[in-house]
């Protein structure tokens, strides 16, 4: 049986625009002789659709949006859409099987994640029944994402614990030499991280379901970024239950790709292509996620304060990957105690990207600023004070560009330094989108080293690279002064943010560095509730995950 995967990037509420991605798919998929389409889960929405859905409109819009998609689909489908119906809440995240002009069957997700960045149960009622369809002779079951996350070895399977499981019921059609169900299609809204692609990855959830099942699974998964979730795609039927062992075909990862795949003569298991692939894997999905939230906000340009530093030196290369060099602007805004390599590694990354490069020098708006102040600063010392007026300085001037040429601000801070509070409220953190706030430090100099070694030459000068990170805001300061190596600091904060140890149960470094970084990291939330939003890339986003109270005096001991 010929299947069209259609994994398309679906922007929230542009309802006509997702029929069309999705009708061309389907011209496409009948032109090459596919039986029938599938879709991702909330294709014709988009996802996530959050507390949209309490608008009357959306739903409506939507439904509408599906109606017309059924009334000129060429061939059968199934399409993911939200629905209004019975229940507490009053909707339902649906799977429609589309044939012949009509809404043939319906399936409503029955396990909604309510964890971590995901919060549907908020927002859609449970299903409550399953269904399988008759199909030229096969029977083939409908399911959503989470419905079959139930495997024992992934990590959020207890939450279910008490829930009906689809992925049981439909493995029970072909128990006991019973043969009823030939096919389970899955439409997924599938959350990109690091630790979500290993569980899916080879010899994990897809084909092991698909074992589990007795049954190929045909698992359509959206892609695109938006806000801060990133969905990373990767399609593909997944067929275990053949003698021969594993056999599987996957669709690209991070790009739209729509095409036909014949489930009956799969042949070998793609799993290079399906596999978590590290630092790659995390610079295309930052490049995927900030191309679409520049485009679905409407923006032209972008904005980049160029320090001559790692992470800013990052977060230009990604954008200009990202959007072409034309459509960005690098700004060095050096300071009376900023170094010459710094302004010089600036400029160097600015012709080796060839974007649009300004030198725009706040000396005088901070010696201003410095003036206002030193009646009520009379007789104190200087202090932080001062190196913060100069961050807050560069904030200033990136929000007046933005304001005058419309180009949005990036923010360049990373996620160790976010972690315990090294960057400005209203000055580093100015912005509206932060591309590698949920990459550690040391994530932000190896995908640095990978971006050169790809390139075949410097992207990044190599100075930026070799020197030891700095603030720069008082002279010969670095980074070390107050943190530990990077090395050591990033184990910490991976044990303490991510796994969620207390103090007392992390040992990669002394009791006294690791008593540290959980207090500042404590002291530091009130910041990160401010940070502009970033991708999702790890199990423990600060812009998605993160739930801890600011007003606590638990540390993590």
């Amino acid at each position: 049986m010929k299947i069209g995967i259609g994994q398309i990037n679906a922007r929230v509420g542009d309802f006509s625009a997702n029929a069309e991605k999705i009708l061309n798919a389907a011209r496409s998929f009948a032109e090459g002789g596919a039986d029938f389409a599938v879709f991702p889960e909330c294709a014709v929405s988009g996802c996530p659709v959050g507390d949209l859905i309490f608008y009357s409109g959306f739903v409506r819009r939507a439904e509408e949006a599906l109606s017309d998609i059924a009334a000129k689909l060429p061939l059968p489908a199934v399409v993911g859409c939200p629905r209004a119906a019975e229940g507490p809440i009053g909707f339902r995240n649906s799977a429609f099987w589309i044939e012949g002009g009509r809404v043939k069957a319906v399936y409503d997700k029955h396990l909604l994640p309510n964890y971590g960045a995901l919060n549907e149960a908020r927002v859609f009622d449970p299903g409550r029944d399953f269904c399988v369809v008759d199909f030229k002779g096969k029977k083939i079951g409908l399911s959503i994402c989470e419905d079959i996350w139930t495997l024992p070895f992934v990590p959020t399977a207890s939450r279910y614990e008490l829930f009906s499981k689809p992925l049981d019921y439909y493995s029970s059609l072909n128990s006991g030499g019973k043969r009823g169900l030939d096919m389970l299609v899955n439409l997924s809204a599938s959350v990109f991280s690091s630790e979500n692609d290993n569980v899916r990855s080879r010899g994990a959830l897809l084909p092991s379901a698909s074992a589990k099942l007795g049954a190929p699974l045909v698992w359509c998964n959206l892609v695109g970024g938006n806000d801060n979730l990133v969905f990373a795609g990767g399609s593909g039927v997944f067929d275990s239950s053949q003698q021969t062992g594993e056999k599987s075909i996957c669709l690209e990862k991070f790009a739209e790709d729509c095409r036909v795949v014949d489930a009956c003569a799969i042949s070998g298991f793609d799993g290079d292509s399906h596999d978590f692939r590290g630092d790659d894997d995390l610079r295309r999905a930052i490049v995927m996620s900030l191309r679409d939230f520049v485009s679905k906000c409407g923006m032209g340009k972008v904005a980049i304060g160029l320090s001559g530093g790692i992470d800013s030196a990052l977060v230009a290369a990604l954008a200009v990957e990202a959007l072409g060099p034309d459509k960005v602007i690098g700004v060095s805004m050096p300071s009376k105690i900023s170094s010459r390599h710094s302004r010089d590694d600036a400029r160097s990354l600015a012709e080796n990207l060839g974007l649009e490069f300004h030198t725009v020098p706040i000396e005088k708006i901070v010696d201003a600023a410095e003036s206002s102040l030193s009646g009520i600063f009379s007789g104190l010392p200087p202090d932080v004070t001062e190196e913060n007026i100069q961050a807050r300085a560069r904030g200033l001037v990136m929000m007046a560009i933005s304001n005058k040429f419309g180009a949005l601000v990036l923010t360049t801070g990373n996620k160790s330094e976010c972690s315990v509070g090294y960057c400005t409220l209203y000055g580093d953190t100015c912005g509206a989108f932060a591309p590698i706030c949920d990459l550690y430090k040391t994530q932000v100099y190896s995908i640095s080293r990978l971006i050169n070694e790809q390139a075949g030459r410097d992207i990044i000068p190599q100075n930026t690279i070799d020197k030891p990170p700095s603030a720069e805001l008082r002279p010969n300061q670095t980074d070390q002064d107050t943190l530990p190596p990077y090395d050591l600091f990033d184990a910490v904060l991976r044990e303490h943010i991510e796994n969620f140890k207390s103090v007392s149960e992390i040992n990669s470094a002394s009791a006294d560095i690791v008593e540290g970084v959980a207090k500042m990291v404590s002291r530091a939330e009130y910041k990160r509730r401010q940070y502009p939003m970033g991708p999702k890339l790890s199990a423990v986003a600060y812009s998605s995950d993160r739930k801890v109270p600011v007003a606590s005096c638990f540390n993590g001991k």
